[in-house]
């Protein structure tokens, strides 16, 4: 996730065991030791709110202005400014999950970090073909963690975290907080959507993002079960417009691709930047590799047997997943039919 750009706790070591641990089913033990800048959540104002111990509370906030947002002391209001900061920081991590196609997969609010980290990796993964609504979570029965909820949800998660502040800000101060999420979200997935396409796009232009341009090619990649990643990385290798061949060459049904390319072309033309130099800045925003489960159960397997080279191999690429690694091919691959739309469990 670091590599692909995307705020997150980070991994520091990882060792094995031959002890057994029972969950699904017998499986050999592992531990992760994870690092993050905090492992404070929006849980844990919570917690002290709903137990009625406001000193406990205000002593987590203290301490959590003075170690993570020293600069709001400055404010006429620190604990509102500190807030707002949590809000922006929590928009724009999930703008970068909705971007990069990652579901959580779990997102209670004790899963969610103040400095706008992503933390507690469980049942989580990354879209392969295009579907809002494919579920990671196999115990999700609902949908309620599904990619395309994931904003919604996040903005349920903060007004839960205003909740445990309503006792230090006044009514309107709290929904003035929230009111930042939003247009904080919308914007910055709208600029990295643009500069998947090789479009520019930032707060002071806003307004040419072309909502119905950007859903008609979703719908096309739902319509043919494109992979997400792949296809971001076919467009991102297109050098000239005459030739478009390898992206139509994707789907089924080409007038609708055609079109849509049509239209690309246009603004791409509009923009009057060079198509090499612009193929070199997608492939650095579009990654060839990302962490497909089938993968990691493929190294988890070999682990078990003592062969930890494909786990290296793995972590290698994802270490640098915008790079070609014509070594590794196989690990940009979509994934076999057996494969697809894997679920894991909190377990995993």
């Amino acid at each position: 996730m670091t590599a692909l750009g995307i705020p997150s706790s980070r991994s520091l070591c990882l060792f094995d065991s031959n002890q057994a641990v029972y969950r699904e089913k017998p499986e050999p033990g592992a531990m992760l030791l994870r690092t993050a800048k905090t492992h404070i959540r929006f849980g844990h104002f919570e917690y002290f709110f709903y137990r009625k111990q406001p000193e406990q509370l205000q002593t987590l906030i203290d301490f959590t202005i003075d170690n993570y947002f020293p600069h709001c002391r400055a404010n006429s209001n620190p604990i509102k400014q500190m807030l707002i900061e949590v809000v922006e920081a929590t928009a724009l991590m999930i703008a970068h999950w909705q971007s990069i196609g990652f579901q959580h997969g779990v997102m209670n609010t004790d899963n969610m970090s103040i400095l706008g980290e992503t933390i507690d990796y469980g049942p989580y993964g990354f879209m392969e073909n295009y579907d809002p609504t494919w579920i990671a979570n196999h115990s999700d029965y609902e949908g309620r963690y599904t990619l395309e909820n994931q904003p919604s949800v996040g903005l349920w998660n903060l007004n839960c975290l205003m909740r445990a502040f309503s006792g230090h800000l006044a009514k309107d101060d709290l929904i003035d907080v929230l009111s930042h999420y939003e247009p904080k979200l919308i914007t910055h997935y709208r600029t990295l959507t643009y500069k998947k396409l090789g479009l520019s796009l930032d707060e002071k232009n806003s307004e040419k993002y072309d909502i119905e341009f950007v859903r008609e090619l979703n719908q096309i990649l739902k319509r043919e079960s494109l992979d997400y990643t792949l296809f971001f990385r076919i467009l991102s290798n297109i050098e000239n417009p005459n030739d478009l061949s390898t992206v139509l060459d994707e789907v089924v049904d080409r007038e609708p691709m055609a079109q849509w390319l049509s239209q690309y072309i246009l603004k791409r033309e509009q923009e009057n930047v060079d198509w090499h130099n612009s193929s070199i800045e997608m492939l650095k925003t579009n990654p060839k590799f990302i962490l497909r489960n089938y993968l990691a159960q493929h190294a988890i397997e070999a682990a078990e047997q003592g062969n930890y080279l494909p786990f290296r191999r793995l972590l290698y690429v994802l270490q640098t997943p915008f790079e070609e690694h014509p070594e590794s091919e196989e690990l940009s691959f979509r994934p076999p039919e057996w494969a697809k739309g894997l679920e894991v469990s909190c377990s995993s």
